[in-house]
């Protein structure tokens, strides 16, 4: 690679020089023109007689002798040509004109046009020295063995990065193989050119005022964009120094290019996914924290949510082990500690956790041992599992009274099985003997059916209304709840009215005080207190002074309608049995009735979301309570 560059300098050196004696185009035209005038005025003016011709005869000469050797030689040989043809002419033909003669010719002209040609022979000698000693020194370059231009060279080869020498100039002394390969070009035809006509416009502009600074004697460092030739983009990192030891001058610049194109693209990779990673952090749903011997330096935004942190500072410098129950506090403490010295993952078994506010949640913990930036760090994940735990237990719950609700309706087919087995059945056995009965009897003197047919009428009724009750309890577990904002005492004195007709002559005392308005299903409830106004009349048949009162209890959430009467009453130990289906405390022949009645209230109320109950002493009466949902929950 030296030789051949040493030859591409020897060459280069050699058509500089070249290009040197052909600068002075001017003076080249005035020997000319000079030279044509001589000859003119030492032919017209007396030859070589004439005072003037011996100075403009030098100055000739003396051009001849400075121009190269093809010019020297074609003016020599139409200097001769021309002198020829004139004293040709005057020979054959006889003296010129006398209007070409000038007889009276001024020396003050003459003499200036002579120093004019002198001082242009002066300029080109001066010129064609300078020129000659250039070809002299590429000649000698050519014919000496190749010498590295600076002694860096073999060791700027080696480098894998882009070097170049520039001079005070700009123009290129000295490139390695990198350098060519980036602007793609021969030393040949690299050597000697400036940045401008080798680098891209924007790099060579913003490369220039650096490489002024390091011309001045300053180094310089910048990060470079530049396209290659191929039009691919790269970055570099340019280093500029000033170089003395050098052939390119005093003022040389050694010139460094780094290619950072990898290092930067997985920088900016680097950036984006630090970006991507710490947004998915920051808006990640579960709280992620970062504890750092021991003490927490990071909660994102989740986290502080589950501590009630308004800001993380109130969170950060403590132990994550901070916000633990008091009962697990050091057993988390502990494994915490012991995975931040063995690095590692673990999951930890649901704790508790103690907000800054005080409130507590259900969380799941997991964890994380990474080094980074020489320190042990212990990445914590949370998972709120409170509202998960909550809707655990509802579904527990709400399982629960699915299979109460179950058994209930078991126990409800079991009654009703029962029902058709026994309160259906025995009607029927009444009905069928009666009737084996008049078949005896019928045509038998004497013999009165009519007993009979008043007995089985009865049966017949009863076996009606059981049917009928039946046939109630099925629709009611149809049936949907329509609920609605009405008045419940408008409703108790219509049916007080309507019961009028089975009280008679009876003496019954009614109490009924002003009732709030509820929020239900008002056809359900008219069943529920026709049932229990009913009852009350029909309990208090055999009681002197009847007593029937009817009030409320207002609560926040509820309302509480209380019937109580002074009738037969129960007894509180068979309590469990009077809201089952079928099942009577007394008996048909005392208060007739189909023991499904209070069945059907129950089933009503709780579909509301309330709750009905019993108290009563055997011969003093009952109370029946049941709750309902206050006007409140109509908003």
């Amino acid at each position: 690679m030296s030789a051949d560059r040493a030859s591409a300098q020897a060459g280069d050196a050699g058509a500089a020089a070249s290009a040197q004696v052909r600068l002075p185009v001017r003076g080249r035209g005035l020997i000319y023109g000079c030279s044509a005038l001589a000859l003119l005025a030492c032919a017209v003016s007396g030859g070589l007689q004439w005072p003037i011709a011996v100075p403009l005869i030098s100055t000739l000469v003396a051009g001849v002798i400075v121009l190269p050797l093809r010019e020297s030689t074609l003016l020599s040989a139409a200097s001769v040509v021309f002198t020829s043809l004139l004293d040709f002419w005057g020979w054959m033909i006889g003296p010129l004109p006398l209007v070409w003669r000038l007889p009276d010719v001024p020396v003050a002209p003459l003499f200036a046009v002579t120093t004019l040609l002198s001082v242009a022979v002066v300029h080109l000698c001066l010129s064609a020295s300078q020129a000659a000693g250039q070809r002299l020194a590429a000649r000698a370059a050519l014919d000496r063995p190749a010498q590295p231009a600076t002694h860096l060279e073999p060791l700027l080869d080696l480098l894998p990065h882009a070097m170049a020498i520039t001079g005070a100039d700009g123009s290129l002394a000295y490139a390695n193989g990198p350098y060519l390969a980036l602007i793609d070009k021969p030393a040949a035809v690299a050597l000697g050119r400036t940045m401008r006509e080798l680098w891209p416009r924007r790099a060579a502009s913003l490369c220039a005022p650096h490489l002024e600074q390091a011309t001045q004697g300053k180094a310089a460092s910048f990060r470079l964009p530049f396209t290659t030739p191929d039009n691919v983009k790269r970055e570099f990192d340019v280093f500029l120094s000033p170089h003395a030891d050098t052939d390119a001058g005093p003022q040389a610049t050694l010139m460094m290019l780094v290619d950072v194109t990898d290092a930067v693209r997985a920088k900016h990779g680097l950036i984006e996914r630090e970006s991507m990673y710490k947004a998915v952090i920051e808006h990640a749903p579960i709280g992620i924290l970062t504890q750092v011997d021991g003490l927490l330096i990071y909660a994102n935004p989740a986290a502080l949510l589950m501590l009630s942190a308004d800001w993380s500072g109130r969170a950060i410098g403590r132990p994550f082990s901070d916000f633990i129950v008091d009962k697990d506090r050091e057993k988390v403490r502990r494994r915490i500690e012991e995975l931040a010295q063995a690095p590692g993952f673990a999951e930890f078994r649901p704790y508790r956790l103690v907000a800054l506010d005080g409130q507590k949640r259900d969380v799941e913990l997991a964890a994380i041992s990474v080094t980074r930036d020489g320190k042990q760090r212990v990445e914590l994940f949370c998972v709120d599992v409170t509202e998960h735990r909550l809707a655990e237990d509802k579904i527990r719950q709400l399982n629960e009274t699915l299979e109460l609700r179950v058994a209930e309706r078991t126990a409800e087919l079991e009654a009703f099985t029962s029902s058709v087995s026994h309160d259906l059945r025995a009607p029927a056995r009444q009905i069928m003997s009666a009737a084996d009965i008049m078949l005896r009897k019928t045509g038998q003197p004497g013999s009165d059916i009519k007993p009979m047919l008043s007995a089985l009428l009865t049966t017949a009724e009863r076996m009606n209304r059981t049917i009928d009750a039946l046939l109630e309890l099925s629709r009611l577990g149809r049936a949907g709840i329509v609920p609605s904002l009405w008045p419940l005492s408008t409703m108790v004195q219509e049916i007080q009215s309507e019961l009028a007709a089975s009280v008679g002559d009876r003496s019954v005392s009614w109490r009924i005080d002003a009732l709030p308005r509820v929020f239900a299903d008002p056809h359900l409830i008219r069943l529920v207190m026709v049932n229990l106004l009913d009852n009350a009349v029909k309990f208090t048949r055999y009681t002197p002074n009847a007593r029937i009162e009817v009030w409320a209890d207002e609560y926040e959430q509820t309302v509480a309608i209380n019937v109580r009467d002074n009738g037969a009453g129960f007894d509180m130990r068979q309590a469990g049995k009077l809201f089952t289906m079928f099942s009577r405390l007394h008996s048909n022949r005392d208060f007739d009735g189909t023991g499904v009645g209070l069945a059907h209230c129950r089933r009503i109320i709780e579909r509301h979301g309330g709750r009905i109950v019993a108290h009563g002493e055997a011969g003093k009466g009952a109370t029946l309570r049941f709750t309902l949902p206050h006007e409140s929950h109509s908003a």
